[in-house]
């Protein structure tokens, strides 16, 4: 579930609740994926069914025109600057990097962000409340998150001294941040923390295992697109070298111990209801951006039990969801 970070959305130009824009040729949304289209499936097809629900049949009511960067963020411009070529009505991204190449694109055709760590630090928009510019869309509180798992790794494993991060370099700006975030929750909890960087899913087998060579005592993997889009490969790869570890909760989901962090794929679906108020009239920087009003957290008893870990009562009790 999501909140309004302030105020209503503006009335929709007189239109009736549930009413679509005017008859004629099918709206263009444009997608710019960062990931690949398969690591991210889950939240298009999220989307998808989103402006479904709202009454939008695709192929009548519009069509998609789709980019993906295969993990490859410096094609991102590249493929902004097509997506505004073609004049989409609106063009719907994730993350800074792909929201940034879109805002270099175009400074007219409405953005949204089906999710993105905090925008306004990012430069992305002016404030939660008023965009200013021509982007709105859905933003989660990753600084916080990535702070609270390494609090949760100390819980479930109490002998905890080393943590390894893996980072992903071409995600400069959100890996660092993520990376500050956990090493001051590490300090306070008297832990040493390691970043461990990895670019693409070839480079994962090894940094895992450099992290299990230099006795990391458990792993955390940032909220970072690249490495969200390969979770299950992360989960396995920390199993097999015996690291406890933590990540979003796609991330226990597809296998880790530990997940804490909001529904990406909720949020994808709340943007169409975004998209839907541009196409009816809305100006995309007159939309506040929105935010999660719940996190969750889930525990993978399997990963436990493979670990020789027990989860404490008190996490048990506190957890969303156990799988």
């Amino acid at each position: 579930m999501l909140r309004t970070v302030a105020g209503a959305a503006p009335a929709l130009l007189g239109l009736p609740v549930g009413a679509l824009p005017r008859a004629g040729k099918p709206a263009r949304i444009g997608i710019l994926g960062t990931t690949t289209a398969e690591g991210f499936a889950p939240r298009w097809a999220a989307l998808r069914a989103g402006m479904l629900a709202l009454g939008y049949v695709e192929g009548r009511h519009l069509v998609y025109e789709e980019r993906f960067a295969d993990d490859r963020h410096e094609r991102l411009p590249m493929l902004a600057a097509e997506l505004a070529a073609l004049r989409v009505d609106v063009l719907v991204t994730h993350g800074i990097p792909g929201t940034r190449a879109a805002r270099q694109a175009t400074s007219t055709i409405p953005i949204v962000m089906a999710s993105v760590a905090d925008p306004v630090a990012a430069g992305l928009v002016q404030s939660f409340a008023r965009p200013e510019v021509n982007v709105t869309g859905m933003s989660f509180l990753a600084r916080e998150m990535a702070a609270k798992r390494i609090g949760l790794l100390k819980e479930a494993v109490p002998r905890l001294a080393t943590v390894g991060v893996i980072s992903n370099p071409r995600n400069a700006a959100f890996s660092e941040a993520m990376a500050e975030a956990m090493l001051g929750a590490a300090k306070a909890l008297a832990l040493k923390l390691e970043v461990f960087q990895a670019s693409d899913v070839r480079e994962y087998p090894a940094v895992v295992a450099e992290m299990a060579a230099l006795r990391m005592d458990a792993m955390a993997v940032t909220e970072e697109a690249t490495l969200n889009s390969h979770v299950g490969d992360l989960a396995a790869l920390a199993l097999r070298h015996r690291l406890p570890s933590v990540g979003s909760r796609e991330y226990a989901n597809a296998g880790g111990l530990i997940g804490y962090g909001a529904d990406l794929v909720e949020m994808f679906r709340r943007a169409a209801g975004l998209v839907d108020r541009i196409l009816k009239g809305a100006r995309a920087q007159d939309l506040p951006v929105e935010q999660p009003n719940a996190v969750e957290l889930v525990l993978n008893v399997s990963a436990s039990r493979a670990l020789g870990i027990a989860f404490p009562n008190t996490m048990r009790l506190r957890a969303t969801t156990l799988v």
